[in-house]
């Protein structure tokens, strides 16, 4: 991912923090009509989990150029999605419902620039995610 695309992410993040909630609505309709069974994997309350969702995805953009304070949280959440049997598949899909998100909210800003650094800013995320170190050691996440 270029430094471009870092702060295109985040200058577009910016845009959308004061949408986080349709976001967060638009992202789980769309995941969900993709991946129907998808809804099983979600234990509890799911107004809370969006909530989680734009926590994470706020830090994650944030620290989008530090690895190091990154990597921690990422490989964390990659056990955390692991032990909730998520699959390749709901990643793929999940891309493509931040995406399509991403895309109602910022209609005419989303161009073809702002939807190749997303795609690569998502693409770095759960790689990361997925790489996790296969350890015994907890990471605690960002409550912020």
């Amino acid at each position: 991912m270029t430094t471009k695309q870092q702060e295109l992410v985040r200058t577009t993040f910016a845009q959308l923090v004061p949408h986080e909630g349709r976001l967060a609505d638009l992202l789980y309709q769309e995941l969900f009509r993709l991946e129907p069974n998808a809804k099983a994997l979600f234990r509890g309350d799911l107004p809370e989990q969006q909530k989680k969702l734009m926590r994470m995805l706020r830090v994650a953009v944030e620290n989008i150029d530090d690895p190091a304070q990154l990597q921690p949280m990422l490989y964390n959440l990659g056990m955390i999605h692991k032990s909730y049997g998520i699959e390749p598949h709901h990643f793929i899909s999940f891309g493509a419902a931040l995406n399509s998100a991403i895309r109602t909210v910022l209609q005419e800003k989303f161009t073809s620039e702002v939807e190749e650094s997303w795609s690569a800013a998502y693409q770095y995320f759960v790689t990361t995610m997925k790489n996790f170190p296969h350890s015994d050691e907890q990471i605690q996440l960002p409550h912020n």
